[in-house]
């Protein structure tokens, strides 16, 4: 199977040229599936609330997901990222899951930090999906800090968790081989670079997207330049990994000993 990410310096406040530069960066590959950044087609930085709802999408009519649709169709792929929804007059940050089939799964942003709360509301629903014969779990940036998510995700049977974020630090990078190790399965994370300006002061963002195999090795790791990465992986290192099984030959059976449940906050 061949699994990738697309680390690029996403452009502020411009859907169309966001999702043109995608297309021009990617329609001659071949891969299976493929993460985008976190708000791929906004931008991360804001001012309020109202600065995000002219790239909100309602996903009963959606610009990006008939795009990508149709850029899918060429690709024969799947390829996920995030975008901001708006639903019943919430907004959510939602990683999308678009084949050429359509929109095969959403799924809304649990753990936003207290920057994202200004504007988004939390979900509340753990998502996974099978496309391409692979079961595909849905996590968003900060969500990785939080290790039951990923280990529900393993709990649903997936064994390839998908990671779209922006972020400027050093932690996260060093979290996801831990969770890839933790739960016996790939891990594709897809951070973005450049810089956006918070509060009038220009931020920037690290890259460092990887790939993580279920042992905890990293496979491909970027540094802070535009990427375009595709690997070939084995799936069924998810139930023998060469370094897990010396320890454990069922690590799934040591999940099933937790009730993981979420609660959204009201």
């Amino acid at each position: 199977m061949k699994i990738g990410f697309f680390q690029y310096d996403v452009i502020w406040r411009d859907r169309d040229a966001n999702l043109a530069y995608i297309s021009s960066k990617i329609r001659d590959s071949v891969f299976d599936l493929l993460v985008l950044p976190e708000l791929f087609t906004s931008g991360y930085a804001f001012n309020s609330k109202e600065e995000l709802i002219p790239f909100a999408e309602n996903f009963n009519d959606s610009y990006t997901v008939d795009y990508l649709t149709q850029l899918m169709k060429k690709c024969g792929a799947y390829i996920t990222g995030t975008i901001p929804e708006l639903c019943e007059n919430q907004l959510y940050n939602t990683s999308i899951l678009v084949g050429a089939e359509g929109l095969v799964a959403s799924y809304r942003k649990i753990h936003l930090p207290d920057y994202e709360k200004q504007a988004f509301s939390e979900g509340d629903k753990v998502v996974s999906c099978n496309c391409n014969n692979a079961k595909i779990g849905l996590t968003i940036c900060f969500d990785s800090w939080f290790a039951p998510l990923s280990s529900k995700l393993r709990l649903q049977g997936s064994e390839i968790i998908c990671h779209s974020a922006c972020f400027g630090g050093e932690v996260t990078p060093k979290i996801i081989p831990i969770r890839a190790l933790e739960n016996q399965c790939f891990f594709i994370s897809c951070n973005r670079i450049g810089t956006e300006m918070f509060d009038g002061e220009l931020e920037s963002y690290c890259g460092k997207s990887q790939i993580v195999n279920p042992d905890g090795k990293v496979l491909i790791k970027a540094e802070n330049e535009e990427v375009l990465s595709i690997i070939d992986i084995e799936l069924s290192e998810v139930n023998n990994p060469n370094f897990g099984s010396l320890i454990m030959k069922d690590f799934f059976s040591e999940h099933k000993k937790y009730d993981i449940k979420i609660k959204a906050n009201t």
